[in-house]
């Protein structure tokens, strides 16, 4: 446990030796305001002081240290309020984890752990007796709580890895006192009791039949939703993308408005996440089709809170969705929405050279653009001789370079056909420097890596059916490939028919956003 001497601020414990701390008169009325809108359950308001008055402050007094003290806060407004404490509490640590990184103290991490699990078994507790949460948030906060959580669970799981790699006792000692902290199952087992004691699922199958949870209470329904996300998320980290993908087969894609449109953050959480999943399930227009729509969608996009600490991280997302949209098409040549050729030939034009020139290249920007992996358990303390820090992402990256080093002779022998109607496989081997046997196993491997699950745009996000998706479409007579590597090009009518309908529908959502 934390020792007396070096206790997190953020503590409620009163301390003799405590500082005495000066909250700014703007902090303190800010404060009280923020308090009596949680009371009074005001989401509106709640809102205003969180997305903007909140970050005004920070930006005003706290650009470069802490927020004050949960002591200091309870002086001022009273420690008997400690439903608000907690939600302060967890605002101060989002503050310090996002702008004061090198600060962060281990008693830091274990006091945000102990936040999170009060606020938590709370909002658990009064779900599964089937009442209402005991606070309403605005949308942005409910996603900004669970979204916190599982980064500081991420950066406690790092911490663990530094720590086991550098071998020092005292940080070794203090993950042997706090096993608990942050612990996988934990983790997993709280958003899993928030989906189910939520009802978000039964909601998302048929909202129109039922009563409770997420059929009655918006903040009960969003916190539900917002987990399952979450869930996707863990499983992605933790290298499970089926499990990831199953998690949100209920989600729902296909309605009007759908809810993850609440907050742009989320929006690229799920996308990101479920594109990354299909295109290390070998689905890569499933994954670039996910990559293009959010894209498309983020280049059309102005309503984001610029202040607020998540627009940076929406931006490096972003630029991370380009790269994977990049690797997927290189392995699986699609057409690229035309909305994406600009930003992709201004700002990516050299990744997309040097995928197409260099193995390496693919190492690095998977590197770059994939998810930050973890280990489902901590280290083994007593055993870290031949301790690998890196384990999990190497283990992810073995697994990307092997499927990429299987399609290495595929560019190449495509581009060949490419010429032909039909010709000898001794003449196509002989064009690609190989032996006619081995070209043969390159041939059926091409037939194999170019059949695909594709997604039909109804069912489930793990549904599809088994199609060619190559350039080129040949098959072997004998000695003889034959070759059509024409394909059926859609019809103009089409074509404009889509697009209207796209314009509807963005109109559509328009309408109902503003109504809300």
């Amino acid at each position: 446990m934390a020792s007396d001497g070096e206790r997190s601020d953020y503590e409620d414990e009163k301390s003799p030796q405590r500082k005495v701390e000066v909250i700014p008169d703007a902090v303190d009325h800010f404060l009280g305001t923020l308090m009596d809108a949680i009371k009074s359950r005001n989401i509106v308001e709640i809102n205003r002081l969180y997305e903007t008055d909140f970050n005004k402050l920070t930006s005003q007094y706290y650009e470069r240290k802490k927020w004050p003290s949960a002591q200091a806060v309870g002086d001022a407004i009273g420690h008997s309020e400690q439903l608000f404490l907690i939600l302060y509490k967890e605002l101060a640590y989002r503050h310090m984890f996002a702008r004061l990184a090198s600060s962060v103290t281990f008693d830091d991490r274990v006091s945000s752990w102990k936040n999170y699990m009060q606020l938590l078994d709370l909002m658990i507790l009064q779900l599964s007796e089937g009442e209402e949460l005991c606070v309403a948030l605005p949308a942005q906060w409910l996603w900004d709580v669970l979204d916190e959580f599982i980064y500081h669970y991420q950066t406690y799981y790092t911490h663990c890895q530094k720590a086991a790699k550098m071998q020092k006792d005292k940080e070794i000692n203090e993950l042997r006192e706090n096993p608990g902290v942050f612990d996988t199952t934990k983790v997993l087992m709280y958003l899993h009791q928030l989906v189910r004691y939520s009802r978000i699922e039964e909601w998302l199958k048929n909202p129109n039949e039922g009563k409770g949870g997420a059929f009655t209470d918006e903040s009960t329904r969003l916190i539900g939703y917002f987990a399952l996300v979450q869930l996707l998320r863990m499983h992605s980290l933790l290298g499970d993308y089926r499990l990831a993908m199953e998690t949100i087969e209920n989600i729902d894609f296909n309605s009007e408005v759908p809810l993850f449109y609440r907050t742009p953050a989320c929006h690229v959480t799920v996308y990101y996440y479920m594109g990354f999943a299909y295109m290390m399930m070998r689905r890569y227009v499933d994954a670039s089709r996910t990559f293009q729509d959010i894209l498309a969608f983020l280049s059309k996009m102005s309503a984001v809170n610029k202040l607020s600490y998540q627009f940076d991280t929406m931006l490096k997302k972003e630029d991370q969705m380009y790269v994977l949209l990049l690797i997927c098409n290189t392995l699986c040549p699609q057409q690229l929405d035309e909305s994406l050729e600009k930003p992709i030939r201004e700002k990516h034009a050299d990744k997309q050279s040097r995928l197409q020139e260099s193995e390496g290249a693919f190492e690095d920007l998977f590197s770059y653009a994939c998810p930050k992996f973890v280990s489902a358990s901590m280290p083994d303390l007593d055993n870290l001789e031949n301790f690998n820090a890196n384990e999990a992402h190497s283990r992810q990256l073995r697994l990307f370079l092997q499927e990429v080093k299987q399609q290495q002779a595929l560019p190449t022998i495509g581009s060949y056909m490419k010429l032909y109607t039909s010709l000898q496989t001794s003449k196509l081997a002989q064009l690609c420097e190989m032996d006619e046997e081995g070209l043969r196993d390159q041939l059926m491997c091409v037939t194999h890596k170019t059949r695909q699950l594709v997604h039909q745009k109804e069912g489930r996000p793990l549904d599809g059916t088994l199609q060619p998706c190559g350039e080129v479409e040949f098959y072997l007579d004998g000695d003889m490939v034959h070759i059509n590597a024409q394909k059926p090009q859609r019809p103009y009518g089409d074509v404009f028919l889509e697009h209207i309908l796209k314009f509807q529908d963005i109109l559509k959502r328009m309408e109902k956003l503003d109504a809300k």
